[in-house]
């Protein structure tokens, strides 16, 4: 299945390197007094990546396609909203109330590329679950199904977001939480180690509302435990 690519036109791209060029150009500041400061340079803007996906069970070609699009949207907005932001600081106290709500908007836009590009990374595996991850998680539960019925029992929350597993490197725990929207929730300084993505679009092709428990049953036989496990070795 051929996946969605968006990426920034140049004219966008141009368009922002040659104002961030004219604002550093009129700016004068303490940094400015000697010839060897380096000038600052814009950031690169995020590009869509790519998934090699094969045929999923219980997931649909078109239901990939439809989603990946949703994705490709985050990275477009998160990249706009950057751009803006650095443009409006250019003077900050006539553009104060647009950058503050774009300053709120951020989390939302970024968080949800993030966590997409973490939902399908974990996709198009057997299902199989093994490695150190399963040990840790049946340590922790006492088993690896009562940790999934708990994890399950998260992404069956009333309401739209993501499901996490998430890896607490100081305690030494994993914790299932729920975040709301995209940004909503998270836990700060955690490793997210599963998202699973619970919003209505993520299976509105396949599956009716009601039927979300058959989607999430969906998403389990289709994750690859090595990448998880990856994450919680890093």
């Amino acid at each position: 299945m051929n996946s969605v690519s968006y990426h920034p036109t140049s004219s966008v791209i141009s368009s922002y390197e040659e104002e961030s060029s004219l604002r550093r150009a009129s700016l004068v500041t303490p940094y400015d007094l000697s010839p060897n400061t380096p000038s600052p340079q814009p950031p690169p803007m995020y590009s869509e990546q790519t998934f090699s996906l094969p045929e999923l069970r219980g997931l649909s070609a078109k239901q990939i396609e439809v989603h990946l699009k949703l994705y490709a949207g985050y990275v477009k907005n998160t990249n706009a909203v950057l751009a803006k932001l650095d443009e409006y600081r250019g003077n900050a106290e006539a553009n104060a109330i647009a950058i503050n709500e774009l300053t709120r908007r951020l989390p939302f836009e970024f968080n949800g590329m993030r966590l997409h590009e973490l939902y399908f990374e974990a996709l198009g595996g057997d299902g199989q679950a093994t490695g150190s991850l399963v040990d840790a998680l049946a340590a922790q539960w006492g088993s690896l199904e009562a940790w999934k019925a708990e994890f399950v029992a998260v992404g069956s929350l009333r309401g739209i977001g993501w499901a996490i597993l998430a890896y607490d490197a100081k305690a030494k725990r994993f914790i299932n939480h729920w975040v709301s929207d995209h940004e909503l929730g998270h836990l700060g300084g955690l490793n997210v180690i599963i998202a699973m993505d619970v919003w209505e679009h993520a299976f509105m092709v396949d599956y009716v509302p009601a039927d979300r428990s058959k989607y999430i049953s969906a998403f389990f036989d289709n994750l690859k435990w090595d990448v998880i496990t990856a994450r919680y070795s890093a």
